[in-house]
């Protein structure tokens, strides 16, 4: 496993991190041994662990790693979120609860997680599909910087979402506000607007790094799922458009190079090499559901691309992968 810096910050973190959301949740299939899985995360290398409090029910995202840092808190880089009312409905069966970004409201959630993880720090505390308003709130600012200095949290993050997009979001929180991680939406299929946050200065010149989530472009890329694949009911890769995923699986094919055998690399760890060839990338946040694809998925740090195939696949995706989309995926924005 490779570490890397999160902007200028004294975060190293592994280059392929673990997200408790499939652990909390059934929303991507079930995991019968959470406990297994982190455990597993540090035998492969794994310091970056993500979390948050509306992962699950009765925030079990959090809780659920407890144990794990009574006994391991100095291995481990600590990231969760804030934003979310966990005690409020959610808007429609899986979509939001309510947000409370306000400085009172987003204190006590800190105060909330450091007492369910059972530490008395988060190494980055990140803000939770953030739209512009809080962005733009320098009351909330001013609040983060002060539980900052009170040694409560490390540094801030922004963590977008939850679908794909929010570019002004993304390059206003990059640019005015005091952040040294940004996580969004990116794999080598979509790589929009990951490539726009990467041309920001501030993340050119290394002040903020970011951090890829859905890198397998909800299964087309990890060889686990075909274009014949029926999602059952609640599987959140059902959400998503059914020829924005037969559209991908064609570029796919267009890319069949870089998992070839003589690489080494399977499918899915060839999607993980690919972000982390761009250096604006610190980490990777693959979606798992078995320890073995854990330790697929970890193993990708240590098979990285040739300068070679960086520029074909940099080509390829200039080109659309010489392909004609049947649906354009919208970006999302709160602008």
């Amino acid at each position: 496993m490779r570490y890397r810096r999160l902007g200028t910050s004294d975060l190293l973190v592994s280059e392929v991190a673990l997200g408790t959301w499939t652990l909390a949740s059934d929303w991507w299939g079930r995991v019968d041994d959470p406990q297994s899985f982190l455990h597993a995360a540090l035998d492969c290398g794994i310091n970056f662990i993500d979390t948050a409090p509306v992962y699950g029910e009765a925030a079990v995202g959090e809780s659920m790693l407890a144990d794990l840092l009574r006994d391991h808190r100095d291995e481990i880089v600590l990231t969760t979120k804030c934003g979310y009312d966990i005690d409020a409905p959610r808007i429609k069966g899986q979509g939001e609860r309510p947000q409370d970004f306000s400085p009172a409201g987003v204190r006590r959630q800190l105060d909330e997680s450091l007492r369910r993880l059972g530490t008395d720090h988060i190494d980055l505390y990140q803000l939770h599909n953030v739209r512009i308003d809080p962005i733009r709130e320098d009351a909330l600012w001013d609040a983060l910087e002060t539980m900052r200095n009170e040694g409560k949290i490390r540094e801030i993050g922004v963590a977008l979402g939850p679908a794909i997009g929010w570019v002004t979001e993304g390059i206003e929180a990059v640019d005015a506000r005091p952040i040294v991680s940004l996580q969004t939406v990116f794999n080598i299929l979509e790589q929009e607007p990951g490539l726009t946050f990467a041309a920001c200065n501030r993340v050119r010149e290394g002040g903020c790094s970011l951090i890829s989530r859905v890198p397998h472009a909800s299964d087309t890329l990890s060889g686990k799922i075909t274009p014949d694949t029926v999602f059952p009911p609640g599987d959140h890769r059902g959400h998503r458009n059914a020829d924005n995923m037969l559209d991908n699986f064609e570029k796919a094919d267009t890319l069949s190079f870089l998992w070839a055998p003589e690489t080494g690399r399977t499918i899915g760890q060839a999607a993980v090499a690919g972000i982390l060839a761009n250096p604006a990338f610190a980490t990777v946040l693959p979606t798992v559901l078995t320890v073995d694809e854990l330790r697929e998925y970890a193993a990708a740090s240590d098979l990285p691309f040739s300068d070679a195939e960086r520029a074909e696949l940099d080509a390829l995706w200039s080109r659309n992968f010489d392909h004609v989309d049947r649906f354009t995926m919208p970006l999302k924005s709160s602008v």
